[in-house]
């Protein structure tokens, strides 16, 4: 019996990890390895207000104002005041950072952000750093379960009592927890354009959807507006920070687009420059990114630099191409402040959460914040809530049981699947595609996932996230953040507020205390 078994090795995961007593006997489960976890791509950096001259208050504006009126203020300002906290301790912990030769963070500039505020690690390596860094102060605290695919949570009475999950060899094993946690990331691998890593393909919100717990806001999928386009291919992404140094966005004649369109122009929040580029692509070409006026640009942005020498392209002397492409999810398992969900024993933080904090259109920089804070208030949480004696029964990571191979369905090509989710639940949608979405892949209720082979296991819960998504897209008829709808293309005043929630027992519209954009001076 683990004390806790963490389901994703990321940045959430391994922090949750790492503020939990060294006493705690804790399973952390990774469907490949951590080094292949989002977060370990994450170039951009933590946004926190460090500088003298910011504030958390500031911070607290500037995401509100960048959520579509959509966020949680409470926990907004839970967010970056406790943020600033924890990403000082890091830093004092030894956590590697950007710094001037007076040893002062050097401070980053992102889009919707008032001020200087992103904290960096050695350029736009920041989550290889804190990944790193995570691992090491760890790596004695846990038992990684590398290459583990979970297959289904364990209910009893419902409560969840841990996961049933499934090795490299096929092996499956009943994994027994006290506590079980999500950290599973997000859903970019489920589209065709995405800056995400293959892993992420949203299994942690079908494994909530099935134990019965409440999932929100899953229409809401932010597209990063510069993903490095080849040939119709996503290479990689070109971080906000390129923007925050100057870079700006270009036709093929070398004409800015932005001009007309935001006051920020580049800097404009997400939506907005994801969506003008991504009309531009379809109605008039190709869009490129022109950052031929950044110096040191090697010595600024190394991975960048590096993949686009490997492609042939040099930023000193090429416009660089992008399209936007899937990025990161605000919505998810729905969650209290200190990451409970609806079931009793299950919890869930970073990505596959939805803790209130992103609303409709997250502010950048701001995932790596909310994955450390949670992490950490869980960690309270559970220590304040657990009374564990010595005599607790031994860890059993052994107990095997029987694998299944029939599949109880066809299953749709997944590559055909990402480019639907591309094309319908994308950018732009419409209602018409998102109701025959919806009727060619309708929800399927399985009483039993491990009746079922591991890959047909995958390929449900990557489906059954798919039509979750595309039915609060189309249950949202209006346009706000990072949801925009071509028949619905305004935000409408009855929805403000106004969240919906799925789960096994149906569909409902609830409502969400929130700042409006006109109230916030």
């Amino acid at each position: 019996m683990f004390d806790v078994c963490i389901i994703g090795g990321g940045a959430a995961g391994l922090m949750l990890a790492h503020s939990l007593p060294s006493s705690y006997k804790i399973a952390v489960l990774t469907k490949n390895t951590p080094e292949i976890a989002n977060s370990y791509l994450a170039q951009g950096g933590i946004a926190a207000s460090l500088d003298k001259t910011d504030s958390p208050e500031a911070h607290a504006w500037d995401t509100l104002l960048a959520t579509a009126d959509h966020s949680d203020p409470d926990r907004v300002k839970m967010l970056t005041k406790d943020g600033q906290t924890a990403i000082k301790k890091l830093m004092a912990e030894g956590l590697p950072y950007d710094q001037d030769e007076s040893g002062q963070p050097i401070l980053g500039m992102e889009g919707a952000h008032s001020t200087r505020r992103i904290l960096h690690s050695g350029g736009d390596q920041t989550g290889k750093n804190l990944m790193d860094y995570l691992m090491k102060k760890t790596e004695k605290k846990i038992h990684l379960l590398p290459e583990h695919q979970a297959l289904e949570l364990i209910m009893d009475n419902g409560k969840c009592c841990g996961a049933v999950a499934s090795n490299r060899n096929g092996q499956r094993q009943i994994i027994p927890a006290r506590y079980t946690v999500l950290a599973t990331g997000g859903i970019g691998a489920l589209y065709s354009h995405t800056s995400n890593s293959p892993v992420a393909g949203g299994e942690g919100l079908s494994l909530a959807y099935h134990a019965g717990a409440v999932l929100e806001d899953l229409e809401f999928v932010q597209f990063h507006p510069t993903i490095l386009t080849i040939d119709g291919k996503s290479e990689g992404l070109i971080s906000e920070a390129v923007r925050g140094e100057g870079a700006f966005l270009v036709n093929k004649d070398g004409h800015s687009i932005m001009d007309d369109i935001h006051p920020m122009k580049e800097l404009a929040p997400r939506d907005i420059v994801a969506r003008t580029i991504e009309w531009h692509w379809q109605m008039q070409g190709p869009v490129f990114l022109d950052a031929r006026s950044i110096s040191g640009f090697k010595s600024k942005f190394p991975a960048i630099w590096k993949n686009l020498r490997t492609h042939g392209i040099d930023p000193a002397r090429d416009l660089l191409p992008v399209r936007p492409g899937a990025h990161f999810h605000m919505g998810g398992v729905k969650t209290d402040d200190k990451g409970a969900t609806s079931i009793s024993g299950l919890y869930a933080i970073g990505e596959v959460a939805s803790s209130g904090v992103h609303g409709a259109n997250r502010l950048a920089s701001n995932s790596l914040l909310e994955a450390i804070v949670f992490a950490k208030r869980l960690a309270d949480d559970l220590v304040e809530q657990s009374s564990l004696s010595d005599d607790r029964p031994p860890v059993q990571v052994n107990e095997s049981i029987e694998s299944a191979t029939s599949p109880l369905f066809d299953f749709p090509d997944m590559g055909l699947m990402r480019s639907k989710m591309t094309d319908t639940i994308g950018i732009l949608r419409d209602k018409e595609q998102l109701n025959a979405f919806i009727t060619d892949y309708p929800l399927r209720p399985i009483k039993h996932l491990t009746s079922m082979g591991d890959e047909d296991i995958s390929n449900h819960h990557q489906m059954t996230v798919c039509t979750l998504i595309a039915t609060a897209a189309y249950l949202r008829d209006e346009s706000r953040g990072a949801h925009f709808r071509t028949d619905f293309p305004s935000r409408m005043d009855e929805w403000q507020g106004k969240v919906i929630e799925l789960s096994k027992t149906g569909n409902a519209i609830t409502y969400r205390k929130t700042h409006s954009k006109e109230t916030v001076t």
